[in-house]
């Protein structure tokens, strides 16, 4: 039987971008890129030349970004009910800086990162009170070395009901970078989201809240201190659900800012 990670490879493999996407072909070699031959897509592997300074702000950038993202509004599934999805995510980076370049290896010097980014995400969330949902997520690079796999909890403090105009929700995340052999990345979320549902359908909703990003430099190329970093974010986004259908779209607002689109069946 499959193991429940081969399947989810191959559920992300179906989608139509792969991971972070790259620059465009058909241009000369660049020789500030980091070459290792050996690598089938650009992986994260630290240079000698990477620098305090730029380490910090590749764990800000980096771990912000791959944090998890709340996409869903603080309404609550109710107990019992549960949505699966599928996630995207795409953002932008200065990938000539030190901090992304001296942090990323190449398959070649015609194969650089390229700064508009995207990857895509397996998620799902179970209802286990009427106020409380526990979701996960998981996405990897099949061709590269890393990947993410996180946890949430959200609570609904307030329920939208004919004497209270809104939703009020309290959630808590955790995320694992994994698989990559130079560094341990660690990153802790909390939010607050508010919204309105609008005939039974559209919720639009706000969020505030920080990243806690908690990286460790294990590679044998450089000899940097750990880096703790507080991330603050804030979140606009929507949901419009019908039958057991629903969209979303997201972006926030932080180290880097992202945007997340959510197509997920919702029972």
């Amino acid at each position: 039987m499959a193991s429940p990670r081969t399947i989810a490879m191959g559920l992300v493999l179906l989608l139509p971008a792969t991971a972070l996407a790259h620059g465009a072909g058909g241009h000369p070699a660049d020789p500030a890129l980091h070459v290792d031959a050996s690598l089938e897509d650009c992986s994260v592997v630290f240079a000698p030349e990477l620098t305090q300074d730029a380490f910090a702000r590749f764990a800000r950038e980096f771990g912000s970004v791959s944090a998890f993202k709340q996409v869903s509004p603080p309404t609550t599934l109710g107990q019992g009910g549960f949505s699966v999805g599928v996630e995207g995510i795409s953002f932008s980076i200065d990938d000539k800086s030190a901090a992304w370049n001296d942090t990323f290896a190449h398959p070649d010097a015609y194969h650089e990162l390229g700064s508009d980014l995207s990857f895509p995400k397996l998620r799902l969330r179970v209802g286990v009170t009427d106020d409380l949902d526990v979701g996960a997520f998981y996405s990897e690079n099949p061709q590269a070395n890393y990947g993410w796999l996180g946890f949430e909890v959200k609570y609904g403090i307030l329920d939208q009901r004919e004497d209270m105009p809104i939703a009020l929700a309290l959630r808590g995340a955790y995320t694992k970078t994994l698989y990559v052999a130079d560094m341990d990345m660690h990153a802790v979320t909390v939010d607050v989201s508010v919204g309105r549902t609008f005939w039974n359908v559209l919720t639009p909703y706000l969020g505030l809240g920080s990243d806690a990003v908690l990286v460790r430099e294990t590679s044998d190329a450089v000899a940097l201190q750990s880096e703790g970093l507080l991330v603050p974010h804030a979140t606009v986004g929507f949901e419009a659900r019908t039958w057991h259908v629903a969209i979303g779209a997201e972006a926030q607002f932080s180290a880097v800012t992202s945007y997340q689109v959510q197509v997920a069946a919702v029972f």
